[in-house]
């Protein structure tokens, strides 16, 4: 299998259909979501602004199979994601107060809000010196490993180019079947909760995992950069 690692510039769409495709632990939602996308904008826009410099995508057959999103500048991360989840709430408001928000949307938006309560109680618990952030996400059927430590490889060489201590992200697993698997990548468990959105959706004891990594050395892992051939 053929995977190439490049930039996300011109893969947008792709990253946004996986981002769908995979939104409750590698399978779509099973029900429409109101104000969608403004709850994708508050996921993906500012890696594709911002941060879209650092972040890339995995290859295979030219098509993505995985993206790898990048976070440098914590400061700028919140600010833009205050502003979105701003625009979300309002959109969420409007729906609810005027009757257009279904069901489905209106338990998933409360367990979201419930879930970014206890995100917010995890991030105290980070080491001072560690901003930098990482998000991976793999499509379905590659999981052994080929493409995710190959993304891991561009998240480890960014954060020792950068000059960063390290880096965290989160991981869902259902009970603690993907603690030790964590744990075999390098990464150090700082806390454990429960992921109460994705429980309610799955019916299975969801835990959200977050993580921190520690680089040692640079790993030889090149980006391609896109040829421009004259016509």
């Amino acid at each position: 299998m053929n995977i190439q690692i490049v930039p996300i510039a011109g893969y947008e769409d792709q990253i946004r259909k996986l981002f769908w495709q995979t939104l409750t632990i590698g399978n779509p939602l099973t029900f429409d979501l109101t104000c969608s996308k403004q709850y994708e904008a508050l996921g993906l826009n500012w890696y594709f602004t911002n941060g879209s410099r650092d972040g890339v995508v995995a290859l295979v057959d030219e098509k993505v199979a995985g993206y790898c999103l990048v976070c440098l500048d914590g400061v700028s991360f919140r600010r833009a994601q205050r502003t979105q989840l701003l625009k979300l709430a309002g959109c969420v408001l409007f729906a609810f107060a005027t009757g257009r928000i279904n069901n489905k949307s209106r338990l998933f938006y409360w367990h979201r809000f419930r879930d970014s309560l206890t995100i917010m109680r995890t991030r105290k618990v980070l080491p001072a010196n560690i901003d930098m952030h990482v998000h991976l996400n793999v499509v379905s059927g590659y999981n052994d490993g080929s493409i995710s430590l190959r993304l891991r490889a561009h998240a480890d060489n960014v954060c020792i180019s950068s000059g960063s201590t390290a880096y965290f992200g989160e991981m869902n697993s259902i009970g603690k079947r993907r603690t030790l698997g964590l744990r075999r990548v390098g990464g150090k468990i700082i806390d454990q909760s429960t992921n109460r959105t994705f429980s309610w959706l799955t019916g299975q004891d969801i835990h959200r995992l977050t993580m921190v990594r520690y680089p040692e050395q640079p790993v030889a892992e090149p980006v391609l950069e896109k040829v421009l051939q004259a016509a």
